[in-house]
């Protein structure tokens, strides 16, 4: 009897085992839009990759198509998170004629979980003169700034004409909240400060990322601000790929650069060797890759060596002047020229049409791309003037 009793055991364990194994995944908890494609754009009308991945966290999508192009009804397509269900449903028709906010709602496997996203079709942002300008420059004074459209508090930079929002300055402030998702938005790298030139100014600042960075190899993260975006879907992978360099330009032959700043840094050790830390700061005009009709931007790999570089103006480490307190610190005067690289003209007709891309860079360390500097290492950058001829 003992023995029958003990192979009953037995046997009832096995199958509460077994059965434990093949129960049901767990419902997914994610709603998040993957990938977004709109057949109806042709690719010769939509700029841009023709398949969007929206940043993680980011509620916004915006998809840029040609300045002439009569936008009306489209039908979106979407790839979400497992199990999620997405209202409208993918391929509805809808109106998105005069920069239409289309919204859409993710709701969850499980249920329990939202997101709602704002989709928005716009014809391309192209930077042109200040419109009381002389048709010569554009003074960026970063006044525009807005808490990030999603999970995370960051400050997020953006122009403005006509009462829209352009946002073309990005940063890798969403890579930072990887390591902090709670953090607010002055301990990220790359906030406003009040304290600026004028009114308003971005801060930048290298900080550390912890035991998570370490771990990873990318112990600090460098404050930078840049005309273009940042992919964080690479920021692990391929951190160098992960900033998309570049906005297209329409203005003349750009001739320097000016803006104001003040810079308070430390000492890193690189191999066992000390050195001082610095900021990076420069512009870059080049003419973009044109690949299976998808423009190809530069990136944290190529924005200085590309052979595609029309011309480039950047800032001499020997000539940053470094503040002992930046706090108190009086805000110095920079300027720095484009030079033509070897071989290279700049073409009239591809200006006027828009063919060309600028980029301007500002970084709180000089090697931060590399996860290399001074996590301290503190720049603010007020009133910057892209002259042109």
């Amino acid at each position: 009897m003992k023995k029958l009793y003990k192979i009953f055991f037995v046997s009832l364990t096995f199958s509460l085992l077994l059965s434990a194994c093949i129960q049901d995944e767990p419902l997914g908890i994610e709603a998040d839009i993957l990938e977004v494609t709109i057949p109806d754009l042709s690719a010769d009308v939509q700029y841009g990759a023709t398949t969007i991945k929206p940043n993680r966290g980011n509620n916004r999508i915006n998809i840029w198509v040609s300045d002439d192009y009569a936008v009306g009804l489209l039908s979106p397509e979407f790839v979400l998170t497992r199990g999620a269900t997405i209202y409208p449903l993918s391929g509805t028709t809808l109106d998105f004629s005069n920069e239409q906010e289309q919204k859409y709602t993710v709701t969850s496997e499980c249920g329990s979980w939202e997101r709602e996203y704002t989709v928005v079709v716009r014809p391309r942002f192209v930077l042109t003169a200040d419109e009381d300008g002389d048709g010569r420059t554009r003074t960026f004074s970063f006044e525009n700034f807005q808490e990030f459209e999603g999970n995370f508090h960051f400050h997020e930079f953006y122009e403005e004409s006509s009462g829209r929002k352009d946002f073309i300055w990005d940063s890798g402030n969403l890579g930072f909240a990887l390591t902090n998702t709670n953090a607010p938005a002055e301990s990220y790298p790359t906030f406003s400060t009040s304290a600026g030139k004028i009114g308003s100014a971005v801060q930048l600042v290298t900080r550390s990322t912890g035991a998570f960075g370490a771990m990873v190899g990318m112990p600090i993260a460098s404050g930078n601000l840049f005309l273009g975006s940042f992919n964080v879907s690479q920021a692990l992978s391929a951190p160098l790929q992960a900033t998309q360099f570049g906005v297209p330009f329409v203005m003349g032959e750009p001739l320097r650069l000016e803006f104001w700043y003040k810079f308070q840094g430390g000492n890193f050790t690189v191999n066992g060797v000390e050195q001082p830390d610095f900021p990076h700061i420069y512009a870059v005009l080049f003419e973009p890759e044109v690949i299976d009709g998808e423009t190809v931007l530069l990136n944290g790999a190529n924005v200085l060596t590309a052979a595609n570089i029309i011309s480039a103006a950047e800032l001499d480490p020997s000539q940053v002047i470094r503040s002992d307190n930046i706090e108190i610190a009086e805000f110095s005067h920079g300027s720095i020229p484009f030079v033509l690289r070897e071989g290279k003209t700049i073409d009239a007709q591809k200006l006027a049409n828009g063919d060309y891309y600028i980029t301007i860079v500002f970084a709180s360390s000089y090697r931060g791309q590399f996860f290399e500097g001074f996590a301290g290492s503190t720049l603010i950058v007020d009133e910057v003037t892209l002259i042109t001829r």
